[in-house]
């Protein structure tokens, strides 16, 4: 019922509306004008037929209105068709209730007074529309209903029947009137709700392209950002081998250590915007916490000398082995907030200092970093919200950041299993300060030698034919450089294309795609080289790039691929990958 008082206002609901009124009342008035038929003169019976006509051109408005080549003007038409109709048929109505009353039979009061009461109720559900279709509706039948009931040969005097009949009306009108207010506010309240809900599913389809434009734009940014990095890192390492003075070995080394510090950050802050980060997952691999600690420090030299704040490290325990099993990444990315927030509100001539200590317990070692600074204090109401999102402290204004930051922090620390905090000056380990924020965490011992960079060496008898194929003249040179005196034969092209045209000559054991290529892309030929192969040998087809998101992995799977590797490169599973084909040929042979 509520849906058709909201949809009357609506082309559709009043269509529905008014064709049922006229289908419903058909029948009825059908064998009402068959009884009138048979017990009262033609005058009366020829009324009826008129009431049946009526109804049958309210149906055909609403056909009319459905056929309306425009929905609004067709709304208000059959709308006024509908009360001009509605008048004549209430009218009719009762003019037929008084011709009975009028015939000269004595039980014509009652049954005119019954035919004006069944007018009077139909009229009455016409409040669920308009004022105007109301009134039109309920006033012929009250009319007429008091006119019945009163007694003409005394009218002035008022008897039991037209003080009931007036009372009855009274109670209608009453009834539909309240009815009518309560119509109209549930009207409204769904109105609003519809309203809402089309803002609603609106914003749900604005979100929905905000999150594709996300992921489109994460990608282009892993791989605009990545494809540099793989190079610059390549290149380091290959300088690294080089003969060079002990300065040159230093500025290589930072290099590289920078370079590969900013590739895990940078996969940190895209995990981060696409929510993986929060999924709850520890990547725990061997590392040198003390080594990570200095890399930071020593990155962020450069960056402190040149605001004119001293960045040091106090390496409060260094009998203790910090060679432990960690997640790098979120251990990195928590102190690099610190160490950046410590130094955007320390002033010049001002210090910061990281301390790492720790202490060894069963087959773990308790690690505690401190990043002490000279900053401004942190209020002690302040504390308790330093690590919520968007939380803005005095301090935190200072710094200009939007308060994530911190978030991350402890988010990354929780996950861990450890804690986060600041102390306030007074319990600092020395000197005057601002803050000592601070985190700890069990991290258990190494339990054998740190991961290597590059595996055990391949036999030269394993020599592998691999096709390369890559866009970047900096990307090739960076696999050359790794390959270098491996025993690979190493073949690239510069695009998809060529890397099909190369791969149909044949007898290559291992294919290195690059996804985004002009002419024609590392997708496009992975599934051209599927197609081509049929049901005959499969040629080991691994991707090489910077897109190695989760749900990207999933589709170069489903195009035929084998798997991903990661840019910037990671030599180590490269290695693995080599050892794993050459031990697949060497089966086959």
């Amino acid at each position: 019922m509520l849906k058709r008082l909201t949809d009357v206002t609506q082309l559709e609901g009043l269509v529905r509306y008014s064709r049922g009124v006229a289908l419903s009342r058909l029948a009825l008035v059908a064998g009402f004008v068959l009884l009138l038929v048979m017990f009262t003169p033609w005058r009366i019976a020829l009324l009826g037929a008129v009431e049946l006509g009526l109804y049958v051109a309210l149906f055909l408005a609403t056909e009319l209105a459905v056929r309306h080549s425009d929905p609004i003007k067709a709304h208000r038409r059959l709308a006024l068709q509908s009360d001009i109709l509605m008048l004549l048929l209430v009218t009719n109505a009762c003019w037929i209730a008084v011709q009975i009353r009028l015939y000269d039979q004595p039980e014509t009061l009652v049954e005119s007074a019954l035919l004006a009461i069944c007018v009077l109720l139909f009229a009455a559900l016409r409040v669920h529309l308009t004022r105007v279709s109301y009134v039109v509706g309920v006033v012929p039948p009250a009319l007429t209903l008091i006119w019945i009931a009163i007694d003409w040969s005394a009218p002035l005097q008022p008897g039991p029947y037209a003080l009931s009949m007036t009372l009855f009306v009274a109670a209608v009108l009453l009834v539909t009137a309240r009815q009518q207010a309560t119509d109209r506010a549930l009207t409204r309240a769904m109105r609003e709700l519809t309203r809402k809900n089309v803002a609603l599913t609106q914003a749900v389809n604005e979100t929905r392209a905000a999150n594709r434009s996300k992921d489109e734009l994460l990608a282009v940014a892993s791989h605009e950002i990545r494809t540099p990095l793989n190079a610059i890192i390549g290149f380091g390492r290959a300088l690294r081998g080089e003969p060079l003075s002990p300065r040159q070995a230093e500025l290589a080394e930072g290099v590289l250590e920078g370079s590969q510090h900013l590739n895990r950050l940078l996969g940190g802050v895209l995990d981060l915007a696409r929510g993986d980060r929060l999924r709850g997952a520890l990547d725990l691999s061997p590392v040198d916490l003390r080594k990570t600690v200095r890399g930071v420090v020593r990155v962020w030299s450069g960056h402190a000398r040149a605001i004119g704040v001293t960045l040091t490290l106090d390496d409060a325990d260094p009998t203790v082995s910090f060679q432990v099993m960690a997640d790098l990444v979120r251990v990195e990315q928590t102190l690099v907030n610190l160490v950046s927030n410590a130094l955007a509100v320390v002033t010049p001539g001002g210090a910061v200092t990281v301390r790492l200590a720790g202490v060894i317990q069963d087959h773990a070692v308790r690690v505690l970093i401190d990043v002490v600074d000279t900053g401004p204090p942190i209020h002690p109401e302040e504390r308790a919200m330093m690590f919520e999102a968007y939380e803005q402290t005095r301090r935190g204004r200072a710094e200009g950041g939007t308060g994530l930051s911190l978030k991350i922090c402890a988010q990354n620390v929780a996950l861990m299993g450890g804690e986060i905090g600041v102390d306030p000056p007074e319990r600092a380990p020395r000197g005057p300060v601002g803050a000592v924020f601070w985190f700890a965490f069990d991290a258990p011992l190494e339990g054998g030698s740190v991961r290597r960079e590059r595996p055990p060496r391949l036999d030269a008898a394993d020599e592998i034919r691999v096709l390369a194929a890559e866009d970047n003249a900096a990307n090739r040179r960076v696999l050359a450089l790794a390959l270098e005196g491996a025993p690979v034969d190493l073949t690239f092209a510069e695009d998809g294309a060529q890397a099909l045209d190369l791969w149909r000559a044949g007898g290559f054991d291992l294919v290195l795609m690059d996804v985004n290529m002009p002419v024609l892309g590392g997708r496009e030929a992975v599934r051209e080289i599927r197609k081509a192969e049929g049901g005959g040998r499969r040629t080991p087809i691994w991707m090489l790039t910077a897109n190695v998101f989760p749900e990207d992995v999933e589709r170069y799977r489903g195009d035929g691929a084998d798997g991903a590797l990661r840019k910037p490169l990671d030599v180590a599973a490269l290695y693995a990958l080599l050892a794993e084909v050459a031990q697949a040929k060497l089966v086959r042979s």
